[in-house]
């Protein structure tokens, strides 16, 4: 199965990265897709080979991502043992570690981290959620699993935008 990010997705997500930034981390690089769009930038992209043996203390000015939404597609090898990251769980979990890396994180998640949890969505507000893009439902291949872009811009307070995608 093919959970990689289709490079139009890639460019949208890389758009709404700050101009200036220089630093960018892509935390789960797959295949490389997201990563290939970058270097098409003057940027400084980390990606690397496993999330969980990073230094998590590390700041990038912005980190774009695509993180597993499951743990049966998730390297876990070196996860923290004392957390059950079963699930969808994984991608909170990578996207929590990111949003302490960084003041600017733009990431796809599963629509369900803004529809099913209070919790979550309240995290998301207070971090400072500027937009939500939904994804058409067929984005990724035999993924049942409707999934959005979130614009996430430390300290933001103004109207958050919900955006309609119109990818093929």
């Amino acid at each position: 199965m093919n959970y990689q990010t289709p490079p139009s997705i890639c460019e949208y997500m890389i758009s709404l990265m700050p101009e200036w930034a220089f630093t960018i981390l892509e935390p789960t690089p797959g295949e490389g897709n997201i990563v290939r769009q970058l270097l098409l930038k003057d940027v400084s992209v980390t990606a690397p080979d496993d999330f969980f043996t990073m230094n998590f203390k590390q700041r990038f000015d912005c980190i774009v991502m695509n993180p597993p939404f499951s743990h049966k597609t998730a390297n876990l090898q070196n996860s923290p043992k004392d957390i059950d990251l079963k699930g969808l769980q994984v991608g909170y979990y990578i996207l929590k570690q990111c949003m302490a890396m960084s003041d600017h994180v733009i990431a796809i998640m599963p629509i369900t981290i803004i529809t099913d949890s209070d919790k979550r969505k309240e995290e998301l507000a207070l971090f400072g959620l500027k937009s939500v893009t939904i994804l058409p439902r067929k984005t990724f291949d035999y993924n049942r699993i409707a999934s959005v872009v979130l614009e996430l811009h430390k300290g933001y307070v103004g109207l958050r935008e919900l955006k309609m995608s119109n990818f093929k």
